[in-house]
């Protein structure tokens, strides 16, 4: 399944807000799509870079990028449920550590609940490596 991924620096466009409010829909996170977005919203307004993946006229997967010196913080990693286990999220991922190795050297850093055995193993496929507190890194190329 091929992805363009589109980069938002400044404002999500309301029609694109509500295409992304749809792949939150069912996060196992305890906020609600309104609030992630309300998030990803604060974060674009103070230098935080959200990407989102694109196809068939659709944002069907997104990520967060937050800048921690040499690190890359990544949250609200989702994808659409009607396009999981396509490897979206493995390209997306992938197209970030490139567009974030043109910017700095470092490492790109996330949480998520390690309880969940297909997360884990998702992150692993992608190169990510258990760290510290439920963090797992990799390098960005």
């Amino acid at each position: 399944m091929p992805v363009d991924v589109h980069v938002f620096t400044d404002r999500l466009s309301d029609q694109v807000a509500d295409q992304l409010n749809k792949i939150y829909v069912d996060m196992p996170e305890q906020e609600k799509p309104e609030e992630i977005l309300h998030q990803i919203t604060a974060g674009l307004s103070t230098g935080d870079r959200y990407y989102a993946g694109y196809f068939n006229g659709r944002y069907i997967c997104g990520v967060l990028i937050h800048d921690e010196g040499e690190l890359r913080s990544m949250r609200y990693l989702a994808v659409h449920p009607v396009t999981r286990g396509r490897g979206v999220a493995e390209r997306l991922v992938d197209e970030v550590r490139r567009k974030e190795t043109d910017r700095a050297h470092g490492l790109l850093v996330t949480a998520f609940d390690t309880s969940d055995p297909e997360l884990v193993s998702i992150f692993l496929a992608m190169g990510f490596l258990p760290h510290k507190d439920g963090q797992f890194r990799c390098t960005l190329r």
